[in-house]
């Protein structure tokens, strides 16, 4: 008979993080779950979050781990800590996320609920003081899907799945993509007629960038690297991008029905930055030059 309780296995990358993993592990450390384990993957940082994350194994050496690997990206060093995990589940999060103490609590038993689908759990935003921080909580939710349904892709901010589902879709891209890793895994979980189920029973609570330059940066890299995952996974190239240019243009229409008008012309924006980069990464397609995992 299956343990009402299995071992739970938390995995977060970290690089250059520092100001902010403290936080994150205070909240995971205080979870109210009996057998639950912590695998910090410090991905090649240089500020002093080595330091801390020692402090942290020293402190609550039963519970907590650290391990060091040269900067790889936030995929390969998901894949080192499940390489680490000792748990039958897997719940990925990340070291900008505070989570409640009854999180993993409430994620394994959505996951026995769900008829042990992997489960993708509710996002709330840390903050809303600058546009930036509101856009970017709003884009996220427009993938929330509606009850009942499956998710197409989640983050990977409150995701739980099982070892050997996710050794079977041979865990994320041992690739150093700049964004979207946690999109391609979740492409490779539909394609083996795995669903994604929902909950929104325990929300964590995500610190969302605030910088717009930042978030441009990644807007840019998540639209050159869908052509380079569409091309890893062998879809077809040009429904794809027709598929992409077909929603910029009616962007005004989706956009006024997701954001606020305050927000419109950043929505507006963000999706003439991605656009852009998703028809540049085509052009390279088109003359045979490689998209860079980097995005650009």
């Amino acid at each position: 008979m299956e343990a009402a309780t299995p071992r739970v296995s938390v995995i977060i990358p970290t690089h250059n993080r520092g100001i902010l993993v403290c936080d994150n592990i205070d909240t995971l450390l205080a979870q109210d779950y009996p057998d639950y384990e912590i695998i910090y993957v410090n991905d090649g940082s240089t500020d002093e979050t080595g330091e801390i994350l020692s402090t942290y194994s020293a402190y609550a050496p039963n519970r907590f781990r650290a391990v060091y690997q040269e900067n790889a990206g936030p995929g390969p060093a998901r894949n080192r800590g499940a390489t680490e995990a000792t748990g039958t589940l897997f719940l990925f999060t990340d070291d900008d996320v505070l989570v409640p103490e009854n999180w993993i609590r409430g994620m394994v038993a959505a996951y026995l609920r769900k008829e042990k689908q992997p489960v993708a759990g509710a996002v709330l935003s840390y903050s809303s003081a600058t546009p930036v921080e509101r856009y970017l909580h709003l884009r996220n939710e427009i993938s929330t899907p509606s009850p009942g349904e499956a998710l197409r892709a989640a983050p990977m901010m409150s995701f739980l799945i099982d070892r050997a589902t996710f050794e079977e879709v041979g865990g994320f891209l041992d690739v150093s993509l700049q964004a979207a890793e946690d999109w391609e895994f979740c492409l490779r979980l539909r394609a083996r007629d795995v669903s994604i189920a929902y909950d929104d029973s325990v929300p964590v609570t995500h610190r969302y960038q605030s910088n717009i330059e930042a978030a441009k940066r990644r807007m840019r890299a998540t639209g050159a690297l869908g052509l380079f995952i569409q091309q890893k996974l062998g879809g077809a190239i040009f429904p794809y991008v027709g598929y992409s240019l077909l929603r910029f243009l009616v962007a005004p229409v989706w956009v006024l029905r997701h954001f606020p008008g305050d927000l419109f012309w950043m929505a507006l924006h963000m999706e003439w930055i991605f656009i852009v980069a998703r028809m540049q990464a085509y052009q390279r397609y088109l003359r045979g030059v490689p998209i860079p995992p980097r995005g650009y």
